[in-house]
């Protein structure tokens, strides 16, 4: 998935180098000692039990257990105020997991989704006024005569959705490179990754929507302060992507960062700045250097990541605050990247989260969020785990 591409000797060797040069463990001295605590954050001395048999390994200030397994490609995740959990399964249904043990699992609707490599049901957003609309919002490959993506917006009943509307219409679609990541921007637009559809000039294609991160209103209207409003690009933010699968927002910035997948090489960590181009297949020198958007990251070799998410600080180490905590489909693992900078895109440092234990497909991560209560929550191709800050062995 992600990359149309399995496993390879590069991909091992990415592994094996950013593990040298990222570190592993975690605060102050990974799960193999004690952490040593901080005023206001005590050590939660060592663990009381082994970790679960999918995890190798787990920064020492976190717990994890699983809330959701046997699952066949959660997608994505959005948590409601009220702490359930909405899921995109990629075969085409949102579940919807109760916050509390047994975790609880309700079907919130099926969609008749194109299936096969990447597509299917893909990104999941709740709006920003959930509490009082109940506004769940989908993108995926709908299987019809015409086969295309659509965002179609549901309300919440009871958990159940109801009221279907297509929202955003005639996104391409392809087998692969669908990107597929929608998030509510702080100023309440709504902001959707589309993938080149494997066509690469199509991310530099005037009147193209692929290969960009387009931004709308909620209604699925185009924003008259859209970079490009009034051409042919009205609905863009920026373009020259590949397939940004992942995306995310700062929870008091507004700062938007996507992940990006390169072909065999050039695996991106971006800043999303409206207007800007990331330069898939840009001819060299073609496009003006203020035009050019920032790379936070460039993995020289394949670790695919996926999903990715700041944290906001809450109930969680202090170096947590700012952090970006990336999945990396090839690696199996979690990455943390310590942020600093006003806004917070300059990476301090880099460190192994979670160490999933190497197992075929099942324990590669698709997605991680920050929960309301500071827990994360990471979906894997068959599980979704909870990530919570430990208090006590």
């Amino acid at each position: 998935m992600i990359r149309n591409l399995a496993l390879s000797i590069t991909g091992l060797l990415a592994m094996a180098l950013f593990a040298v040069a990222c570190g592993s463990g975690g605060e102050d001295g990974g799960d193999s000692g004690g952490g040593g605590g901080t005023p206001g954050y005590p050590d939660p001395g060592p663990r009381g039990t082994a970790l679960p048999g999918d995890i190798a390994q787990l920064d020492y200030y976190w717990g994890i257990e699983p809330i959701a397994t046997g699952l066949n490609t959660p997608c994505k995740m959005a948590q409601a105020p009220d702490g359930r959990l909405f899921v995109s399964i990629l075969g085409g249904t949102i579940l919807v997991i109760e916050p509390t043990p047994p975790y609880t699992q309700h079907t919130f609707t099926t969609e008749p989704v194109l299936t096969g490599n990447e597509r299917g049901m893909l990104g999941i957003a709740l709006s920003p006024t959930f509490a009082t609309d109940s506004y769940v919002y989908a993108m995926m490959c709908i299987n019809d005569v015409t086969n295309k993506q659509q965002v179609i917006r549901y309300t919440d009943q009871s958990n159940v959705g109801v009221g279907r509307t297509v929202i955003v219409d005639n996104l391409p679609v392809a087998s692969v490179h669908n990107a597929g990541a929608i998030q509510f921007g702080l100023d309440g637009k709504l902001y959707v990754s589309v993938g080149d559809s494997t066509v690469p000039a199509n991310s530099q294609t005037d009147g193209s929507l692929a290969g960009r991160i387009l931004r709308y209103n909620q209604d699925g209207t185009i924003p008259t302060d859209n970079p490009k409003f009034g051409t042919v690009d009205a609905a863009e933010f920026v373009r020259g992507l590949r397939n940004s699968f992942g995306m995310c927002v700062h929870p008091t910035t507004g700062t938007i960062i996507a992940t990006e997948n390169g072909p065999n090489n050039n695996d991106e960590l971006n800043y999303i700045s409206a207007g800007k181009n990331y330069e898939w297949d840009a001819a060299a020198g073609s496009i003006p250097g203020a035009q050019i958007g920032v790379r936070l990251r460039n993995w020289p070799s394949v670790i695919v990541p996926t999903g990715v998410t700041y944290h906001s600080g809450n109930n969680a180490p202090p170096t947590t605050q700012n952090s970006l905590f990336i999945c990396s489909y090839e690696d199996e693992r979690v990455y943390k990247f310590e942020m600093d900078g006003s806004p917070p895109v300059n990476i301090v440092q880099e460190t192994t989260f979670i160490d999933f234990v190497q197992a075929a497909q099942s324990n590669k991560p698709l997605d991680i969020i920050e929960g309301i209560d500071g827990s994360l929550y990471v979906s894997t191709f068959t599980d979704i785990w909870r990530v919570f800050r430990r208090t006590g062995p």
